[in-house]
């Protein structure tokens, strides 16, 4: 970790050198990312991969104009590149840099190294053989897990600097039930001990096993409870419309259950960090809450443009500027009430057990839909079987239409970091 920090201190202070003097305002962000990544198939032949991307993304400002430019390497060269890029890229604009009065102090957050392979592998190992050896049936198409880090550093040309590391592991499984569609699973946590394989399993078998055969349910308006892996995706898609359509859906009508945030800071989510991606201090953005749609996210230069709060800008990669979106999303559950409670309180509807596919999403017209495993229930018990059903909706109604929230909390790492309970919805429509 000493080795990568001195990369980045490199990386920054060439792009600084180059870009003094030249009568603008810049920033220079550098990052290091390291990752593992193992994979099991059904035979147990086992494949390895490990991967290091270093990088230097420079945004600079001045006479009307502002550029962004981006390089890879390692350490001092690929700083001076991205500079003399950004430089050549300048063009009329509004100056997007937030003045180093915002900016704040930030600390130095502690190093996060890429778990050992043989310390993944034996997570890795442990369940593939569980999920395989189990009563059920279940049989394990491919297990993967990927571990990885990242260290990223910022400066600007006003004497601002921050350093910063993150890190996570991802399990994905993909198993065969003894009929039905193959299913997909996704665990995710901080550091790999934090995943249980046996609570993995567990999870696993009784999933796979619901919804295995029958039939595609008529078309209807019903009360759909969502199991945590099949809310994460639909969450995330909210969180993004409402970051793209700004005030559009600040009047629509919110259920008071609702409360969703972007968690930067932490303590709770799956990637709490220091700063945000244009190097303000993190905080809980509040993006529903208290029965409305509440903060926007957004970069220094759109809360400018509009009056709101910065605070909400991401950096995909070095290789992009800051936008601004979701990073660290958090469902904070109204009540911890059990998922046997939730289910009792559908009269008639379904509950969504798990995802089959990414959502869809029409920006236009504010609609989403995501395919999903269900059973159909009647006064809370499982009347049918459904292996592949269509959810589709509004986010107006997912706003309006959230009864309740479960107690088990779980995370996923999609395009941002995702934690939620069950979500139990009125009148959704299921085809």
């Amino acid at each position: 970790m000493r080795a990568s920090a001195d990369l980045l201190m490199a990386a920054l202070h060439s792009a600084s050198e180059e870009l003094t003097g030249k009568g603008v305002r810049f920033e220079v962000f550098a990052r290091l990312g390291e990752s593992a990544r193992l994979s099991r198939d059904a035979l147990g032949a086992l494949e390895r991969r490990s991967s290091r991307e270093f990088g230097v993304g420079c945004r600079v400002s001045g006479g009307g104009c502002a550029g962004f430019g981006a390089a890879s390497g390692r350490g001092a060269r690929a700083g001076r590149e991205a500079a003399r890029i950004a430089l050549g890229a300048m063009l009329p604009s509004p100056d997007p840099l937030p003045p180093r009065s915002v900016l704040g102090v930030t600390g130095t957050s502690l190093p996060h190294d890429v778990p050992d392979g043989d310390q993944l592998d034996a997570v890795l190992a442990d369940v593939a053989t569980r999920v395989s050896g189990g009563s059920h049936g279940v049989k394990l198409v491919q297990a993967r897990i990927l571990a990885g880090t990242s260290a990223a550093a910022l400066a600007t040309g006003e004497g601002f600097h921050a350093t910063a590391t993150a890190g996570g592991t991802v399990m994905e499984l993909l198993v065969a039930p003894p009929e039905g569609p193959w299913r997909h699973f996704h665990f995710a946590a901080p550091v790999v001990s934090d995943l249980d394989p046996a609570t993995i399993t567990e999870r696993v078998q009784e999933t796979a096993l619901l919804a295995t055969r029958g039939r595609q349910p008529e078309r209807q308006l019903a009360d759909v409870l969502l199991a945590p892996a099949v809310a994460a995706p639909i969450v995330e898609a909210l969180a993004r419309y409402l970051t793209a359509t700004g005030d559009r859906d600040r009047e629509v009508r919110v259920s008071g259950v609702w409360r969703l945030t972007d968690d930067r800071l932490g303590p709770e989510g799956l990637l709490p960090l220091q700063w945000d991606g244009e190097g303000l201090p993190a905080r809980r953005i509040e993006l529903i809450q208290r029965g409305k749609v509440g903060e926007r996210l957004a970069t220094w230069e759109i809360a400018q443009r509009i009056g709101g709060r910065p605070g909400g800008a991401v950096r995909p990669s070095y290789r992009h500027p800051p936008a601004a979106g979701p990073a660290n999303l958090v469902v904070h559950p109204a009540a911890s009430t059990p998922r046997s409670t939730l289910l009792s309180r559908v009269a008639s509807g379904f509950y969504l057990a798990a995802p089959a596919g990414s959502v869809r999403v029409d920006a236009t017209e504010g609609r989403f839909g995501v395919h999903a495993a269900a059973v159909a229930l009647r006064e809370g018990r499982p009347v049918a079987a459904h292996p592949l059903v269509e959810l589709r909706g509004s986010f107006r109604r997912l706003l309006a239409g959230l009864l309740a929230t479960g107690g088990e909390s779980e995370s996923f790492s999609l395009s941002c970091a995702v934690t939620t309970p069950s979500l139990l919805f009125h009148r959704l429509e299921i085809a």
